[in-house]
């Protein structure tokens, strides 16, 4: 019969439990959604599509949401401008176009054109704040 001991787990357990618990899972979370929406708003100024600039200050992230798979924060431009249009259906029309019909300032996908920069970045803020976050753990 062979025999295995190993000593060490419970600590390593206990860090573990540490840090895959809510409060770190949406620590994590909400860095990744701070950095989604500081890129949707580089990504507005860039492309040019301010006006009266109620699009870009409302872009921030929405309501945390957990469920088995996971957790999530939707990030785009909420409320309404001065007008009383609201200003998810102005970054929507604008990024695809409306009707089929694009133009040099309408379905100049601003969003969906850069979500592979977008997504490298949230990954990497979210990669960073785990970093704290197991710092922290191992003081």
């Amino acid at each position: 019969m062979a025999r295995l001991d190993f000593d060490g787990f419970e600590a390593l357990d206990g860090q573990f439990a540490r840090l895959l618990n809510r409060g770190t899972i949406r620590r994590i979370v909400e860095a990744g959604a701070r950095k989604d929406a500081d890129e949707m708003r580089a990504n507005i100024t860039a492309a040019s599509h301010v006006r009266t600039g109620s699009m870009l200050e409302d872009v921030r992230p929405g309501d945390y949401k957990e469920d088995l798979d996971g957790a999530e924060m939707v990030v785009y431009p909420r409320g309404n401008d001065r007008n009383g249009v609201r200003n998810a259906t102005k970054a929507y029309v604008i990024n695809y176009g409306r009707g089929g019909r694009r133009t040099r300032r309408m379905g100049d996908r601003f969003i969906t054109g850069k979500l592979d920069q977008t997504e490298k970045a949230v990954q990497d803020a979210m990669q960073q704040e785990s970093d704290r976050i197991l710092a922290e753990i191992n003081k």
